[in-house]
């Protein structure tokens, strides 16, 4: 059974109340007239299994990476592990033990439930549902109720509606007045960290990677926007240029940087490339080129002489930065005693991952080589 049609004569709430109703396993796909955007729903007997849509920043890789659950290398060698065995991503992940599996499920749910209530908003656009006897999935089971999640989009989209109307989609980025000093309290739905939402939007991120790095809410991100734009905390940076940093040209530009000996910088634009696009092979082998010459450049630096990481004195307390997990980890065990090698080896993650977090920590100002 295929389906197709507007959205204009038969909206998607009107689509997903039919196919819950009914309990029906199929994939729907969803897409706007203007801006491109795609979302398709997996469903079966009625109830949503997975979301996805052709948005970068919204792919499950980025929003782990961004949000701080998994770190850049781990997502390389997770996505070469399921081009080489076809096993789904999130199987991979939680097989290797990178990610939990409730964070995982979480994460996978709050796809869901912020595609449909997106969708529901949609006013222009066409619909193709097609029945299939297996959807492919996440491999992780994070099933919703149809209608469970059109209550939730009921509830949600006339303000979201109203939030994406006042800052203009997705692409958009900001910038906070002079006159600002703190940002305004405020009540978000959704239970985001508004202070690290603050910190990020300062960065001149956009909103789809805010979402991301706030693990996919984007429902909470795009109403706390709001809420600051319309008390003039913050102003949409209507300077911004068309984006033309595509992966590639990213990768690109990482290559240039690692030919000129600019190592910290190709790994910036690798990191920034694998983002954008996870899953090309070229943005992979490049991100790997510049993890590797990188954490050679430290090895050097550091490993020259018996180094002993102790805290830096006047150091910013740890809680007020942008940290990963495994940057809070070896920031909190760095005590003066432990020599470099030993923290490096018994950390949680690789070994030259745990020698990028050390380099950006003495960047930071967090730790000094005794």
């Amino acid at each position: 059974m295929s389906i197709r049609g507007s959205l204009s004569t038969m909206p998607a709430e009107d689509i997903l109340a039919w196919a819950g109703q009914r309990k029906i396993t199929a994939v729907i796909t969803f897409e706007q007239s203007s801006g491109g955007l795609v979302r398709s729903l997996g469903l079966v007997d009625g109830q949503v299994t997975w979301a996805s849509s052709n948005r970068a920043e919204e792919q499950l890789g980025s929003v782990l990476v961004r949000s701080g659950t998994l770190s850049e290398r781990s997502l390389v060698d997770a996505l070469e592990a399921r081009s080489e065995t076809g096993v789904p991503l999130g199987k991979v992940l939680q097989m290797a033990g990178n990610v939990h599996e409730d964070s995982l499920i979480d994460t996978l749910a709050t796809k869901i439930r912020e595609a449909v209530t997106d969708v529901v908003t949609w006013t222009d656009g066409t619909f193709d549902l097609v029945a299939r006897a297996q959807p492919p999935s996440a491999g992780i089971s994070a099933a919703i109720g149809v209608d469970v999640c059109l209550n939730i989009a009921r509830r949600r989209s006339p303000k979201l509606a109203q939030a994406l109307q006042l800052i203009g989609g997705d692409d958009a980025s900001f910038y906070v007045p002079p006159s600002v000093t703190s940002p305004p309290s405020i009540e978000v739905e959704g239970g985001i960290d508004v202070s690290r939402l603050w910190k990020l939007v300062q960065s001149g991120l956009t909103v789809a990677q805010l979402t991301a790095s706030l693990g996919g809410e984007r429902y909470a991100v795009l109403t706390a926007l709001a809420a600051w734009l319309s008390v003039d905390a913050l102003v949409v940076d209507r300077r911004r240029r068309s984006r033309t940093d595509t992966a590639l040209e990213l990768a690109a530009g990482a290559r240039s940087r690692l030919k000129d000996g600019d190592r910290a910088g190709a790994l910036t634009m690798a990191g920034q490339a694998l983002q954008q696009d996870p899953g090309d092979a070229e943005v992979r082998r490049m991100y790997a080129a510049a993890e590797r010459s990188r954490v050679a450049e430290i090895a050097r630096t550091f490993l020259a002489r018996h180094a002993v990481p102790r805290r830096k004195r006047g150091a910013p307390a740890l809680e007020t930065l942008p940290l990963s997990p495994l940057e809070k980890e070896l920031a909190e065990r760095v005590d003066g005693r432990w020599d470099l090698l030993s923290l490096v080896r018994s950390a949680s993650a690789r070994e030259a991952e745990a020698l990028l977090a050390l380099a950006r920590l003495t960047e930071l100002g967090v730790v000094e080589m005794a």
